[in-house]
């Protein structure tokens, strides 16, 4: 790659250099963290990749310690960024007007929570960060908000509110810690606001459950549980769309986010399958829905799944009773 650089040296650093751009089109973008001549890459400038339409990932290197403005501002198809915590000082703007961002990869090598949290508080937008520390993982999906404005004509004054839950949620991440019982505490409002998202949040926290309370868990279960024919019924809507005219040859597009975890619709649909999230009722509905788009292999672990022996076999504390009656399901609220 033809990458534009600029040495510099100070008295802390030495020598290095300040990455300022690349000449060559690339979807996959991956930062060197030095050169030919091994003087390491510790800054990236100003506008240096910014509104670029090829860029699609970034990996960015942990020699890298400081991230200036505008950096990747305005790079339109940028879904991805990986990073660590090594970088200690970004500048505003420099993942804003991203606006197909959707996940941001931290390894959290030195336990330092500000890459997080500027980035957020760069970002309005709906993100998910994926956060590799010493002892686990976590997946933490934070929703997006919107500053209103309102002219108070009485008191002839501006006032803003924020709405959505998003500015809230970006709340529970500090410099020191990360607040994961404050997140989980915050389910109640994004369900009521944004049941999409929603459905991201318990997901992603059942499927990576870092410092996951029982009773977290047990929340996020109960509400798929409840909502998951609704759900699911999106992501085979949105799965038909893709394959038609292909019928039973496609089982969805790519699911953001939980591409790692949840490739297409059917691997999204072995989710509730697998932790028995849905009744077998709602099962067979849905299975006579996939068939209406033509997404066979969706039918076929629907129709097996509805002519198991067990219907959901939750009970007692967990809040969900089983029954014999494969259209009867109580919850224990």
């Amino acid at each position: 790659m033809n990458y534009k650089f600029e040495e510099t040296t100070d008295e802390k650093n030495g020598k290095y250099l300040i990455i300022k751009g690349c000449e060559d089109s690339c979807r996959q973008l991956v930062i060197p963290e030095s050169d030919s001549n091994l003087v390491p890459v510790r800054i990236i400038g100003n506008h240096a990749f910014s509104s670029r339409d090829d860029l699609v990932e970034v990996a960015i290197p942990n020699s890298v310690h400081t991230i200036l403005g505008f950096a990747f501002h305005n790079c339109g198809n940028l879904k991805k960024i990986s990073l660590t915590d090594s970088v200690t000082e970004y500048l505003d703007g420099g993942t804003r007007q991203c606006e197909s961002l959707e996940e941001i990869e931290v390894f959290l090598e030195n336990g330092n929570n500000y890459i997080i949290r500027r980035i957020l508080e760069d970002n309005d937008r709906r993100l998910t960060f994926r956060m590799h520390m010493p002892d686990g993982e976590a997946l933490l999906v934070f929703p997006g908000f919107n500053y209103d404005f309102v002219e108070n004509t009485m008191a002839r004054t501006i006032q803003f509110a924020i709405e959505g839950t998003g500015y809230a949620y970006r709340e529970c991440v500090k410099s020191d810690q990360i607040g994961f019982r404050e997140y989980d505490n915050l389910f109640s409002k994004v369900s009521a606001d944004d049941k999409g998202t929603a459905e991201m949040i318990a997901m992603a926290r059942i499927l990576a459950p870092y410092e996951l309370s029982e009773d977290a868990r047990i929340a996020y279960e109960k509400w798929l549980l409840e909502h998951a024919l609704k759900s699911l019924t999106i992501a085979v809507d949105n799965a038909g769309t893709v394959s038609k005219g292909k019928a039973g040859t496609n089982t969805g597009a790519n699911i953001g986010t939980f591409d790692d975890y949840l490739r297409d619709t059917e691997e999204h649909t072995a989710f509730y399958l697998e932790r028995k999230l849905i009744t077998k009722a709602d099962a067979r509905k849905l299975a006579h829905i996939a068939a209406d788009r033509g997404i066979t292999a969706i039918v076929s672990m629907l129709m097996d799944y509805a002519e198991t022996d067990n219907d959901v076999e939750k009970s007692g504390d967990e809040g969900v009773t089983n029954r014999k009656d494969d259209n009867i399901l109580e919850l224990d609220f």
